[in-house]
């Protein structure tokens, strides 16, 4: 029976440890220099002047809120297919979760809604989601008179002309678990440009995260790595994308988000909106040994199923999006069977 092509795996390569085995070596596994050598490559590589780098993506979300403001009253702005750790982080503070509904295009909040919502509910910040590879391309978020976190956990490495994941906000934040597109392992970062504007929180803040929080150099090591490979590994990712694309036009079936010819996706999976029940297709990719899962399972638009017309544009996404694997160490064997399996989707 042939190997079942999981929807994970770790872009990583034994020669590739060499760094993460020194770090042990060195017997400085805990917070320390790498870990601070991991956010200025970070930085380098998405265009921010500072940040730091957490042990767990809600602790990036919660310290990012509070750099930001967020307290008890506070108001925040985010999308119906936002995770449901944004309603926790943003409940946790004492503030209020406004979710709005998403374009029908990119699956992103845009400016105009955004600011609709600030008029009517006096919002205090905005907590970007970008979901499956997808960014708000031609949106100015940053004109708004709002505090902007972008969360790039999947969309990093998406561009569209000169539009890119984490060119969006005040804030970025992204996530480093196994299933990301650069992985620590575990972990976090926040990432930001104007220091002065949060000089007095970010000091609060930093003072408040302890050892315990921060992100360790054994992790931070990995992070590296990874990043280092990062630009081969998003043009592999975006070639497979591509290939499926192509496969998926053979059905009935939609690509999630953007499908301009000018968008570059990371890649991060291969989303599909369904013109049939997830259930039949995952059966069907099941049968060739393809591991195909169901989307926005964890979206707090789960919570607000007896009132889905409030958001019409994530109807479709929240009920019937799957999405099949993409990595950039999946063999060509492994491809022609997902092409295929695409291509033929019931």
């Amino acid at each position: 029976m042939a190997d079942t092509i999981e929807f994970y795996k770790p872009t990583l390569r034994r020669k590739d440890m060499q760094s993460v085995l020194q770090t042990m070596v060195d017997e400085k596994i805990g917070p320390g220099v790498k870990k601070q050598e991991f956010i200025a490559l970070l930085c380098e590589k998405l265009h921010k002047k500072s940040g730091m780098a957490l042990r767990s993506y809600y602790d990036a979300i919660v310290s990012s809120l509070k750099i930001a403001g967020v307290e008890l009253g506070s108001t925040v702005i985010t999308s119906i297919l936002a995770p449901k750790i944004y309603k926790l982080a943003i409940n946790s503070l004492g503030a209020k979760a406004v979710f709005l509904d998403v374009d029908i295009e990119t699956c992103c909040l845009t400016s105009a809604t955004v600011l609709e919502s600030i008029v009517k509910n006096g919002a205090n910040v905005l907590l970007l989601c970008e979901p499956y590879c997808q960014i708000p391309y031609g949106e100015d978020f940053k004109s708004l008179n709002i505090t902007v976190i972008e969360d790039i956990s999947q969309s990093f490495g998406s561009t569209y002309d000169d539009d890119f994941a984490g060119g969006f906000s005040d804030i970025v934040i992204c996530a480093f678990e196994q299933e990301h597109i650069v992985s620590c392992g575990g972990g976090a970062a926040i990432l930001y440009d104007n220091v002065l504007r949060f000089k007095d929180l970010l000091k609060k803040q930093y003072n408040l995260i302890s050892k315990y929080e921060q992100m360790p150099d054994l992790n931070a090591a990995l992070g590296i790595v990874q990043l280092q490979q990062v630009e081969k590994h998003l043009t592999k990712r975006n070639e497979i994308f591509e290939i499926f694309k192509k496969a998926l036009m053979k059905t009935d079936h939609k690509l999630f988000g953007q499908r301009d010819i000018n968008f570059i996706s990371n890649g991060w999976c291969f989303p599909i909106v369904l013109d049939s029940k997830p259930e039949d297709v995952i059966k069907f990719a099941k049968k060739y040994n393809v591991t195909c899962i169901k989307l926005f399972t964890t979206a707090v638009g789960n919570d607000f199923k007896n009132n889905f017309s409030s958001f019409p544009n994530a109807n479709a996404p929240l009920l019937r999006a799957v999405a099949f694997p993409i990595y950039p160490f999946l063999k060509a064997s492994e491809i022609d069977i997902l092409e295929k399996v695409i291509s033929n989707l019931p």
